[in-house]
Protein backbone atom coordinates (compact mmCIF):
# COMPACT_ATOMS: atom_id res chain seq x y z
CA UNK A 1 0.00 0.00 0.00
CA UNK A 2 1.44 3.38 -1.04
CA UNK A 3 0.92 6.07 1.58
CA UNK A 4 1.61 9.74 0.86
CA UNK A 5 1.67 12.67 3.27
CA UNK A 6 0.05 16.06 2.72
CA UNK A 7 1.00 19.18 4.69
CA UNK A 8 -0.49 22.65 4.62
CA UNK A 9 2.08 25.35 5.34
CA UNK A 10 2.28 29.14 5.41
CA UNK A 11 4.88 31.74 6.32
CA UNK A 12 2.90 34.66 7.75
CA UNK A 13 6.00 36.89 7.89
CA UNK A 14 6.38 36.98 4.10
CA UNK A 15 5.68 40.64 3.13
CA UNK A 16 4.04 39.78 -0.21
CA UNK A 17 1.78 37.18 1.39
CA UNK A 18 1.01 39.53 4.29
CA UNK A 19 0.00 42.36 1.95
CA UNK A 20 -2.36 40.03 0.10
CA UNK A 21 -3.94 38.96 3.37
CA UNK A 22 -4.41 42.55 4.56
CA UNK A 23 -6.00 43.51 1.24
CA UNK A 24 -8.39 40.55 1.42
CA UNK A 25 -9.31 41.39 5.03
CA UNK A 26 -10.08 45.00 4.10
CA UNK A 27 -12.07 43.89 1.07
CA UNK A 28 -14.26 41.55 3.12
CA UNK A 29 -14.56 43.87 6.12
CA UNK A 30 -16.36 41.63 8.62
CA UNK A 31 -13.84 38.92 9.55
CA UNK A 32 -13.80 37.04 12.87
CA UNK A 33 -10.91 38.32 15.00
CA UNK A 34 -9.64 34.79 15.73
CA UNK A 35 -9.65 34.00 12.02
CA UNK A 36 -7.14 36.73 11.23
CA UNK A 37 -4.96 36.25 14.31
CA UNK A 38 -1.22 36.31 13.55
CA UNK A 39 -0.84 33.05 15.51
CA UNK A 40 -2.74 31.20 12.76
CA UNK A 41 -0.08 32.08 10.20
CA UNK A 42 3.15 32.24 12.21
CA UNK A 43 5.98 30.00 11.04
CA UNK A 44 8.37 28.76 13.75
CA UNK A 45 10.07 26.18 11.54
CA UNK A 46 7.72 23.49 12.83
CA UNK A 47 7.53 21.98 9.34
CA UNK A 48 11.29 21.36 9.34
CA UNK A 49 11.03 19.33 12.54
CA UNK A 50 7.85 17.57 11.45
CA UNK A 51 9.68 16.40 8.33
CA UNK A 52 12.53 15.21 10.53
CA UNK A 53 9.99 13.17 12.46
CA UNK A 54 8.78 11.59 9.21
CA UNK A 55 12.32 10.75 8.13
CA UNK A 56 13.19 9.29 11.54
CA UNK A 57 10.02 7.38 12.31
CA UNK A 58 8.16 6.69 9.02
CA UNK A 59 10.74 6.05 6.28
CA UNK A 60 8.10 3.97 4.47
CA UNK A 61 6.22 7.11 3.38
CA UNK A 62 5.93 7.41 -0.41
CA UNK A 63 5.66 11.11 -1.36
CA UNK A 64 5.30 14.28 0.69
CA UNK A 65 3.15 17.09 -0.75
CA UNK A 66 3.42 20.55 0.82
CA UNK A 67 0.45 22.79 -0.03
CA UNK A 68 1.25 26.51 0.01
CA UNK A 69 0.19 29.91 -1.30
CA UNK A 70 3.02 30.68 -3.72
CA UNK A 71 5.62 30.08 -0.99
CA UNK A 72 8.53 27.69 -0.43
CA UNK A 73 10.43 27.27 2.87
CA UNK A 74 13.93 28.62 2.27
CA UNK A 75 15.54 25.61 3.99
CA UNK A 76 13.58 22.98 2.03
CA UNK A 77 15.44 20.67 -0.36
CA UNK A 78 12.89 20.86 -3.16
CA UNK A 79 14.97 18.57 -5.40
CA UNK A 80 14.46 15.63 -3.03
CA UNK A 81 12.47 12.98 -4.94
CA UNK A 82 9.89 12.61 -2.17
CA UNK A 83 9.13 16.33 -1.86
CA UNK A 84 6.65 18.24 -4.03
CA UNK A 85 5.35 21.77 -3.52
CA UNK A 86 1.68 22.24 -4.45
CA UNK A 87 0.31 25.74 -4.96
CA UNK A 88 -3.30 26.50 -4.04
CA UNK A 89 -3.99 27.26 -7.71
CA UNK A 90 -3.28 23.61 -8.56
CA UNK A 91 -6.03 22.20 -6.35
CA UNK A 92 -8.83 24.80 -6.35
CA UNK A 93 -11.10 24.20 -9.33
CA UNK A 94 -12.43 27.76 -8.88
CA UNK A 95 -9.29 29.88 -8.59
CA UNK A 96 -11.33 33.09 -8.54
CA UNK A 97 -11.84 32.63 -4.79
CA UNK A 98 -8.08 32.76 -4.15
CA UNK A 99 -6.20 33.85 -2.19
CA UNK A 100 -7.66 32.11 0.83
CA UNK A 101 -6.58 32.31 4.45
CA UNK A 102 -8.79 29.55 5.82
CA UNK A 103 -7.20 26.15 6.46
CA UNK A 104 -10.72 24.74 6.35
CA UNK A 105 -11.19 25.91 2.80
CA UNK A 106 -7.82 24.49 1.76
CA UNK A 107 -8.63 21.16 3.43
CA UNK A 108 -11.74 20.81 1.26
CA UNK A 109 -9.44 20.64 -1.77
CA UNK A 110 -6.39 18.58 -0.79
CA UNK A 111 -7.70 15.38 -2.40
CA UNK A 112 -7.44 17.20 -5.76
CA UNK A 113 -3.63 16.97 -5.67
CA UNK A 114 -2.46 15.36 -8.88
CA UNK A 115 -0.89 11.90 -8.41
CA UNK A 116 -1.88 11.78 -4.72
CA UNK A 117 -2.08 8.16 -3.51
CA UNK A 118 -5.44 6.65 -2.57
CA UNK A 119 -4.29 6.34 1.05
CA UNK A 120 -2.59 9.37 2.57
CA UNK A 121 -2.02 11.09 5.90
CA UNK A 122 -2.74 14.75 6.49
CA UNK A 123 -0.55 16.82 8.81
CA UNK A 124 -0.67 20.41 9.99
CA UNK A 125 2.88 21.67 10.31
CA UNK A 126 2.61 21.64 14.12
CA UNK A 127 2.01 17.88 14.18
CA UNK A 128 4.83 15.39 14.58
CA UNK A 129 5.53 11.70 14.90
CA UNK A 130 7.16 11.04 18.24
CA UNK A 131 8.21 7.42 17.88
CA UNK A 132 8.84 4.69 15.32
CA UNK A 133 5.57 3.73 13.65
CA UNK A 134 4.25 1.43 10.96
CA UNK A 135 1.63 1.84 8.22
CA UNK A 136 -0.86 -0.34 10.10
CA UNK A 137 -1.04 2.27 12.83
CA UNK A 138 -2.77 4.51 10.26
CA UNK A 139 -4.57 2.02 8.00
CA UNK A 140 -5.65 -1.57 8.62
CA UNK A 141 -4.38 -4.38 6.42
CA UNK A 142 -7.69 -4.11 4.57
CA UNK A 143 -7.04 -0.44 3.82
CA UNK A 144 -9.52 0.97 6.35
CA UNK A 145 -8.54 4.29 7.93
CA UNK A 146 -8.04 4.60 11.66
CA UNK A 147 -9.90 7.46 13.35
CA UNK A 148 -7.91 8.75 16.31
CA UNK A 149 -10.33 9.60 19.12
CA UNK A 150 -10.05 10.96 22.65
CA UNK A 151 -12.25 8.44 24.47
CA UNK A 152 -12.59 4.67 24.45
CA UNK A 153 -16.39 4.86 24.59
CA UNK A 154 -18.14 8.04 23.38
CA UNK A 155 -20.64 9.53 25.83
CA UNK A 156 -23.81 11.04 24.32
CA UNK A 157 -24.17 14.70 25.21
CA UNK A 158 -26.45 17.54 24.14
CA UNK A 159 -23.49 19.86 23.72
CA UNK A 160 -22.28 17.74 20.80
CA UNK A 161 -25.13 19.22 18.75
CA UNK A 162 -25.94 22.42 20.63
CA UNK A 163 -23.16 24.99 20.99
CA UNK A 164 -25.20 26.91 23.58
CA UNK A 165 -24.71 23.98 25.98
CA UNK A 166 -21.01 24.81 26.18
CA UNK A 167 -19.55 27.39 28.58
CA UNK A 168 -19.21 30.77 26.88
CA UNK A 169 -15.41 30.64 27.01
CA UNK A 170 -15.46 27.38 25.03
CA UNK A 171 -17.66 28.64 22.22
CA UNK A 172 -15.33 29.47 19.37
CA UNK A 173 -15.33 29.13 15.60
CA UNK A 174 -13.69 25.69 15.84
CA UNK A 175 -16.43 24.34 18.11
CA UNK A 176 -19.09 25.85 15.83
CA UNK A 177 -17.55 23.99 12.89
CA UNK A 178 -17.49 20.68 14.78
CA UNK A 179 -21.16 21.06 15.73
CA UNK A 180 -22.05 22.02 12.15
CA UNK A 181 -20.31 18.90 10.87
CA UNK A 182 -22.00 16.58 13.36
CA UNK A 183 -25.39 18.05 12.42
CA UNK A 184 -24.69 17.54 8.73
CA UNK A 185 -24.02 13.84 9.27
CA UNK A 186 -27.11 13.43 11.45
CA UNK A 187 -29.36 15.20 8.95
CA UNK A 188 -28.11 13.03 6.09
CA UNK A 189 -27.93 9.63 7.78
CA UNK A 190 -30.10 10.00 10.90
CA UNK A 191 -27.15 8.85 13.03
CA UNK A 192 -25.33 10.74 15.77
CA UNK A 193 -21.57 10.74 16.27
CA UNK A 194 -20.34 11.60 19.75
CA UNK A 195 -16.67 10.71 19.40
CA UNK A 196 -14.23 13.59 19.86
CA UNK A 197 -11.44 13.57 17.30
CA UNK A 198 -7.84 14.04 18.37
CA UNK A 199 -6.17 17.11 16.89
CA UNK A 200 -3.41 15.14 15.23
CA UNK A 201 -2.41 13.60 11.91
CA UNK A 202 -5.33 12.11 10.00
CA UNK A 203 -5.31 8.98 7.80
CA UNK A 204 -7.50 9.72 4.77
CA UNK A 205 -8.78 7.95 1.66
CA UNK A 206 -8.94 9.99 -1.53
CA UNK A 207 -11.91 8.28 -3.19
CA UNK A 208 -14.07 8.74 -0.08
CA UNK A 209 -13.24 12.46 -0.01
CA UNK A 210 -14.50 12.66 -3.60
CA UNK A 211 -17.67 10.83 -2.52
CA UNK A 212 -18.20 13.39 0.23
CA UNK A 213 -17.71 16.20 -2.27
CA UNK A 214 -20.67 14.79 -4.21
CA UNK A 215 -22.80 14.08 -1.13
CA UNK A 216 -22.34 17.49 0.49
CA UNK A 217 -21.56 19.71 -2.48
CA UNK A 218 -23.32 22.83 -1.19
CA UNK A 219 -21.80 22.81 2.30
CA UNK A 220 -18.28 21.93 1.15
CA UNK A 221 -18.37 24.52 -1.64
CA UNK A 222 -19.53 27.20 0.79
CA UNK A 223 -16.68 26.40 3.19
CA UNK A 224 -14.15 26.39 0.34
CA UNK A 225 -15.30 29.87 -0.72
CA UNK A 226 -14.88 31.43 2.74
CA UNK A 227 -11.54 33.23 2.63
CA UNK A 228 -11.34 33.25 6.44
CA UNK A 229 -12.87 30.97 9.07
CA UNK A 230 -16.54 31.54 9.81
CA UNK A 231 -19.02 30.05 12.27
CA UNK A 232 -20.93 28.50 9.35
CA UNK A 233 -18.05 26.31 8.11
CA UNK A 234 -17.92 22.53 8.16
CA UNK A 235 -14.72 20.56 8.79
CA UNK A 236 -13.98 18.44 5.73
CA UNK A 237 -11.67 16.06 7.59
CA UNK A 238 -14.04 15.59 10.54
CA UNK A 239 -16.76 15.00 7.95
CA UNK A 240 -14.59 12.27 6.46
CA UNK A 241 -13.95 10.67 9.85
CA UNK A 242 -17.59 10.79 10.99
CA UNK A 243 -18.73 9.41 7.63
CA UNK A 244 -16.14 6.63 7.65
CA UNK A 245 -17.23 5.59 11.16
CA UNK A 246 -20.91 5.45 10.13
CA UNK A 247 -20.16 3.48 6.95
CA UNK A 248 -17.63 1.14 8.56
CA UNK A 249 -14.72 2.39 6.45
CA UNK A 250 -13.04 3.82 9.54
CA UNK A 251 -11.93 2.16 12.76
CA UNK A 252 -11.89 4.24 15.97
CA UNK A 253 -8.58 4.11 17.82
CA UNK A 254 -8.18 5.71 21.23
CA UNK A 255 -4.99 7.73 21.68
CA UNK A 256 -3.87 7.86 25.31
CA UNK A 257 -2.61 11.31 26.36
CA UNK A 258 0.85 11.42 27.97
CA UNK A 259 1.25 15.20 28.13
CA UNK A 260 -0.72 15.96 31.28
CA UNK A 261 0.40 18.77 33.57
CA UNK A 262 1.20 16.17 36.23
CA UNK A 263 4.30 14.03 36.22
CA UNK A 264 3.60 10.80 34.36
CA UNK A 265 5.17 7.39 34.48
CA UNK A 266 7.57 6.97 31.58
CA UNK A 267 7.48 3.21 32.00
CA UNK A 268 4.60 2.74 29.56
CA UNK A 269 4.49 -0.69 27.98
CA UNK A 270 5.42 -1.02 24.33
CA UNK A 271 1.84 -2.04 23.53
CA UNK A 272 0.33 1.07 25.05
CA UNK A 273 3.04 3.31 23.64
CA UNK A 274 1.93 2.29 20.16
CA UNK A 275 -1.08 4.59 20.42
CA UNK A 276 -0.11 7.49 22.66
CA UNK A 277 -0.55 11.19 22.08
CA UNK A 278 1.16 14.35 23.26
CA UNK A 279 -0.88 17.55 22.95
CA UNK A 280 -0.20 21.01 24.35
CA UNK A 281 -2.13 24.25 23.90
CA UNK A 282 0.77 26.67 23.95
CA UNK A 283 -1.08 29.46 25.75
CA UNK A 284 -1.07 27.39 28.93
CA UNK A 285 1.16 28.18 31.87
CA UNK A 286 3.75 25.68 33.04
CA UNK A 287 4.16 23.78 29.81
CA UNK A 288 7.62 22.62 30.95
CA UNK A 289 6.21 19.56 32.74
CA UNK A 290 4.10 18.65 29.71
CA UNK A 291 7.18 18.85 27.48
CA UNK A 292 9.11 16.68 29.93
CA UNK A 293 6.31 14.12 29.86
CA UNK A 294 6.40 14.01 26.06
CA UNK A 295 10.16 13.61 26.00
CA UNK A 296 10.04 10.85 28.63
CA UNK A 297 7.21 8.89 27.00
CA UNK A 298 8.01 9.46 23.32
CA UNK A 299 4.39 9.17 22.16
CA UNK A 300 3.29 7.90 18.78
CA UNK A 301 2.08 11.35 17.77
CA UNK A 302 2.22 14.89 19.13
CA UNK A 303 0.76 18.31 18.41
CA UNK A 304 2.06 21.61 19.78
CA UNK A 305 -0.85 23.94 19.12
CA UNK A 306 -0.10 27.65 19.00
CA UNK A 307 -3.14 29.77 19.83
CA UNK A 308 -3.80 33.53 19.64
CA UNK A 309 -3.04 33.76 23.39
CA UNK A 310 0.36 32.01 23.21
CA UNK A 311 3.04 34.10 24.99
CA UNK A 312 6.41 34.63 23.21
CA UNK A 313 8.31 32.77 25.95
CA UNK A 314 6.37 29.58 25.18
CA UNK A 315 7.31 29.85 21.51
CA UNK A 316 10.97 29.85 22.54
CA UNK A 317 10.42 26.84 24.79
CA UNK A 318 8.88 24.94 21.88
CA UNK A 319 11.71 25.84 19.53
CA UNK A 320 14.25 24.53 22.05
CA UNK A 321 12.17 21.40 22.65
CA UNK A 322 11.99 20.59 18.94
CA UNK A 323 15.73 21.09 18.46
CA UNK A 324 16.32 18.70 21.33
CA UNK A 325 13.76 16.07 20.22
CA UNK A 326 14.78 16.12 16.54
CA UNK A 327 18.45 17.25 16.54
CA UNK A 328 19.60 15.72 13.24
CA UNK A 329 18.98 17.32 9.86
CA UNK A 330 16.91 15.29 7.45
CA UNK A 331 17.62 14.86 3.72
CA UNK A 332 14.61 17.13 3.17
CA UNK A 333 16.73 20.12 4.21
CA UNK A 334 19.40 22.01 2.28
Amino acid sequence: MKIDIVYTWVDGSDPLWLNRRIEKTQLLGNVLSESKSEARFMDNDELKFSLRSIFNYAPWVNKIFIVTDNQVPNWLQTSHPKIQIIDHKEIFSDTSILPTYSARGIETQIHHIKDLSEHFIYFNDDMFLGNICTPDQFFTNKGLNRVFVSEIFPIPSNKAFDISQRPAEKRNDHQFAIVNTRKLIRQKFNKSIYYNIRHGAKPLIKSILYDLENLFTEEITRTSRNSFRTEEDVLMLHLFEYYSLIKGYGKPKYLKTVSSKKKTNANISLFNNKYTFGYINLHEKGIEQQLKNIKANKPFMLCLNQTPKTPPENIEKIKNFLKDYFPEKSPFEK
